[in-house]
């Protein structure tokens, strides 16, 4: 299972619609997990109920109408992310890709690729500090917000380097072709590792 996390510096940084454009036309079986840190709590909630999750004007239902298998609202102290994660995952079932919206959730795993969306217009949150020291991709949230589209995205790989797997994940995460992908690798300095196929 391929495993993306979607983090930010703002609440608005355009996660939803990052995530929501990773999905359309995915011919892959995939689940996403929305979560909403709550200190207030005294348990998580993880909410599957359809009237919930396919209520109109809401980050959830983008997600289904953007062609999301499965959609699941985990609302959590910070303490307890992990012990809720591990419910969630069970109720997820199998899934070919799962993608994570949010800092905390993302902080606690290891996805196999992390875009950070960043807003250089507003004040970082405090949570997002540490996933951005993790992530692989930086987003511009503005151009993000703007265009709409993955192939006219403009991305800074962070990471001093890929592997050949996460290499074509990107690829087909942004729907742009391998060697564009490649390109990019290149211009940035970026080495490619454990490639079987010698394609880098």
């Amino acid at each position: 299972m391929d495993i993306i996390g979607v983090a930010g510096s703002t609440s608005k940084a355009g996660k939803t619609t990052l995530i929501s454009l990773m999905l359309e036309d995915s011919r892959y079986k995939t689940a996403v997990i929305k979560t909403s840190i709550d200190n207030s709590l005294n348990q998580y909630k993880i909410i599957t109920d359809r009237k919930i999750i396919h209520q109109k004007g809401t980050d959830t239902a983008r997600f289904i109408e953007s062609g999301a298998d499965r959609v699941v609202l985990l609302k959590s102290p910070a303490s307890q992310i992990p012990e809720a994660f591990n419910i969630v995952e069970n109720l997820i079932g199998k899934v070919e890709r799962l993608l994570i919206e949010g800092n905390t959730l993302n902080n606690f795993l290891n996805p196999d690729l992390i875009f950070y969306l960043d807003n250089s217009e507003e004040e970082e949150k405090e949570s997002a500090r540490i996933i951005k020291n993790r992530a692989h991709i930086i987003v511009s949230s503005n151009i993000l917000l703007q265009r709409r589209k993955l192939t006219e995205l403009p991305i800074e790989i962070k990471a001093d380097s890929l592997t050949c797997y996460q290499t074509h994940l990107l690829a087909d995460l942004l729907k742009i072709n391998v060697g564009r992908v490649g390109k990019i690798i290149h211009d940035q300095n970026i080495k490619v590792k454990k490639c079987q196929l010698g394609l880098f």
